[in-house]
């Protein structure tokens, strides 16, 4: 919401205007597509699940996995790429390989079980989230140049980055 995101209501008006100015940048976290592509539970019970893009013109990068296989969407993981695809503005999409809904990491505080645990998956994605942060916020600094590159030049690369 502080990007320029907005919720549409049933009628598909969009709701309040959160967005900030301050906010310069931002990283999402396997975030929900458009509502127009959710079960019918998710429809009854999660309202509040229909995301507009049209104005998250605030940098972003938005990272996906590609096993995120959520009950909620009639579609596949690729749900979780909407707000890259609808969203204008200077984005990135990093799509990492193999990743459930919490992207290969521990689910929530003081829970020890997971699905997808990866530590190196973790690793990749605290060095990308830090390095895009870190670039886009202090101009002139090359940190994810550097590892969007590093990324690239993987022989076995956990993930793949997009940019627009």
């Amino acid at each position: 919401m502080l990007l320029g995101a907005r919720v549409l209501d049933s009628d598909g008006v969009p709701g309040e205007d959160m967005s900030d100015p301050r906010v310069k940048a931002g990283v999402l976290l396997a975030m929900a597509g458009l509502g127009d592509d959710l079960t019918p539970f998710a429809v009854e019970h999660l309202p509040f699940m229909r995301p507009s893009f049209d104005t998250m013109t605030t940098p972003a990068l938005i990272v996906a996995g590609d096993h995120d296989d959520s009950a909620l969407t009639t579609r596949g993981p690729d749900w979780f790429t909407d707000p890259y695809t609808y969203s204008p503005g200077k984005k990135s999409l990093l799509t990492l390989f193999g990743a459930e809904h919490s992207l290969g990491g521990i689910p929530g505080y003081e829970v020890a079980e997971t699905t997808d645990e990866t530590p190196a998956r973790v690793a990749l994605l605290q060095r990308l989230t830090t390095a895009y942060l870190r670039s886009a916020l202090y101009p002139g600094d090359t940190s994810w140049k550097a590892a969007a590159v590093a990324l690239e030049e993987d022989p076995e690369p956990l993930g793949k980055l997009q940019s627009k």
